[in-house]
């Protein structure tokens, strides 16, 4: 079963929640699609001011679907990973609430760089985030090499990017990844309190304060975002992105040539 996108309203702290049948979140092009439809509900909501992003079940989103990708035309990579950036950069630049990523599970991938578009993070210690693409023989493509150089810095983001392995909430937290960790069973409760926070201030000062720092970050990222797009591409349609995908969905180490 695919990955739904729910958006819930709540006055002026809504939610947004994936959920799947089996518990594990997975981003695929409907997904995409559905997601970029709920955001133009989060744009339309005029009492809106603090969405939290939320998965249910096991994961928050534990990244892209392989078996699409292994099963999609090699020239499909730069689509793919258009569609994803473009769906990502709008929750990236919400002009009418600041976002906080609940990180509930697994943030993995394609998840990790949904909760770095968001402006805050939140995590779970039962959690893990992290970027593993590398691991496929792919790269990160919606964004998450830019945003993750920009928010950590050269050497963090280096180190999450390039071993490609998962970290702990104690660790987000430290390399500022996150901004705070909480048990699971506190973590909605944090979210809302901080966007209880955040919705008790100016509501233009705040919706301005995000509209200035999301434009000047947006210019930063510009070239390396097109950059990220063109390298993905490249990969997806490389014999080693090929075997990264068949190896995982064939549970066995890939063989690199």
């Amino acid at each position: 079963m695919s990955t739904n996108a729910k958006y819930i309203a709540g006055g002026v702290i809504g939610r947004l929640v994936f959920s799947s049948e089996k518990g594990v979140n997975v981003i695929s092009t409907p997904f995409l699609r559905e997601l970029d439809a709920r955001l133009a509900e989060v744009e339309g909501d005029a009492a809106l001011r603090v969405l939290i992003v939320i998965g249910e079940g096991k994961t928050f989103l534990a990244g892209a679907d392989i078996a699409e990708m292994s099963a999609a035309a090699p020239s499909a990579g730069r689509d793919f990973a258009a569609l994803g950036k473009r769906v990502f950069d709008r929750l990236a630049t919400l002009g009418n609430a600041v976002t906080i990523a609940a990180i509930n599970g697994a943030a993995l991938g394609g998840g990790c760089e949904v909760s770095l578009a968001c402006d805050l993070r939140v995590m779970s210690s039962a959690a893990k985030i992290g970027m593993p693409e590398v691991k496929l023989g792919l790269i990160p493509g919606w964004g998450g090499t830019q945003r993750a150089l920009h928010l950590l810095g050269p050497a963090r983001a280096r180190r999450l990017v390039f071993t490609g392995d998962p970290i702990d909430a104690k660790l987000a937290v430290e390399i500022g990844l996150v901004n705070e960790a909480v048990e699971p069973d506190q973590l909605l409760e944090v979210a809302v309190k901080l966007a209880s926070q955040i919705a008790a201030n100016g509501p233009q000062a705040v919706r301005l304060a995000k509209r200035v720092m999301s434009r000047v970050e947006s210019e930063l990222l510009k070239s390396g975002m097109e950059a990220e797009t063109a390298a993905f591409a490249e990969v997806f349609a490389s014999e080693q992105g090929r075997e990264g995908c068949k190896a995982f969905l064939e549970k066995r180490p890939a063989r690199w040539t």
